[in-house]
């Protein structure tokens, strides 16, 4: 996560690399990212594409397995609108540009996906929920076969690994620490064995859904893409689906069920679901407090840090096997 990796290219720089590398005459404009660097492009004609430049120190094989993996789901899950990759003049997914201090990146071109972000599509209705649990789960069917060589990496997003985050405890108001405290406590009495695992989208957040028509579409940045959980997928998801609302458990229980339905969970998984959920919205936060002092200019590295401490707030307010038996209860009538 270090500051000294992301790429600091110009908007003139992204055009030159379209015109030069992808051979489109285009114009462009940054996109928020927190460990890359994306510039929306448009031709003449109105075509659109995305600019990604990974992070200097970005190994190669992950953003293989990125690519694998978007054409994987692409297969087999045809109902989740999924961005494309656009190959170079040359027939390269991938390719590689040196920046002004001479570092080496790697720069890919999808095309772009049409839709609202999930944060501004409106209403929040029972239909779009479920609509989320049912391409959530049409994500995890479409990956519970995919393999990699590079899926098992130490992923610092990775629900798994949610205690990587608790370095930035310090950092955090003493209140703040014991709700953080409290909810991870119980992430470390999940016992992972008993969980399914495969490779997983794993960024299920609100400005990586897309929404058409009051339903859910597709999904955006494979980034974060690793091998975990799979019930970590759905507890991404649902962290997010909760924020801004007046009742974030009634939020949640549509998408579980719509989940559930189309891709049963275990009853470990239910089970664990809350605590997986808890653990994302304190490792969010974490990390959001940490972002604030090495990216301190950046607002996009905030943007959920406040509706997060907010949900999180108010679930301290409840005895935690209720949350825990609410989740798992949201898979009952199924």
């Amino acid at each position: 996560m270090s500051p000294h990796t992301v790429p600091r290219f110009e908007i003139a720089d992204a055009v030159r690399m379209a015109r030069e590398i992808y051979g489109l005459g285009t114009e462009a404009r940054p996109l928020p990212s927190e460990r890359d660097q994306n510039f929306a492009l448009q031709t003449g004609a109105g075509e659109k594409f995305v600019l990604k430049i990974a992070k200097s120190d970005e190994a190669r094989r992950v953003l293989e397995l990125q690519n694998a993996a978007l054409k994987h789901v692409a297969r087999h899950a045809p109902s989740v609108a999924l961005q494309r990759l656009v190959a170079t003049s040359q027939g390269e997914e991938i390719a590689t540009i040196t920046g002004a201090q001479g570092q080496g990146y790697f720069l890919r071109l999808m095309t772009w996906l049409e839709g609202e972000m999930f944060v501004h599509a409106r209403p929040h209705d029972a239909v779009l929920l479920e609509s989320l649990g049912r391409a959530m789960a049409e994500m995890d069917l479409a990956l519970q076969d995919f393999s990699h060589p590079a899926m098992d990496r130490e992923l610092h997003w990775d629900v798994k690994r949610a205690d990587l985050a608790l370095q930035y405890l310090p950092l955090l108001s003493d209140s703040q620490q014991a709700i953080v405290r409290r909810f991870m406590n119980a992430w470390e009495k999940i016992e992972w064995q008993g969980l399914r695992h495969s490779v997983i989208h794993g960024d299920a957040n609100d400005y990586n859904v897309l929404v058409r028509q009051g339903r859910v579409a597709g999904l955006l940045d494979f980034g974060d893409i690793v091998h975990s959980a799979t019930a970590c997928d759905l507890a991404i998801a649902l962290a997010y689906a909760m924020l801004d609302k007046p009742d974030p458990l009634a939020a949640a229980f549509p998408v579980i069920r719509a989940y559930h339905a189309r891709y049963p969970l275990t009853g470990a998984e239910a089970g664990a679901l809350f605590s997986l959920t808890a653990a994302r919205l304190c490792l969010s936060v974490c990390y959001a407090a940490h972002n604030a002092q090495v990216k301190s200019g950046d607002d996009y590295q905030l943007v959920t840090a406040a509706p997060a401490w907010e949900l999180l707030q108010r679930l301290d307010a409840e005895p935690l096997h209720f949350l825990q038996n609410s989740f798992r209860n949201a898979c009952a009538p199924i």
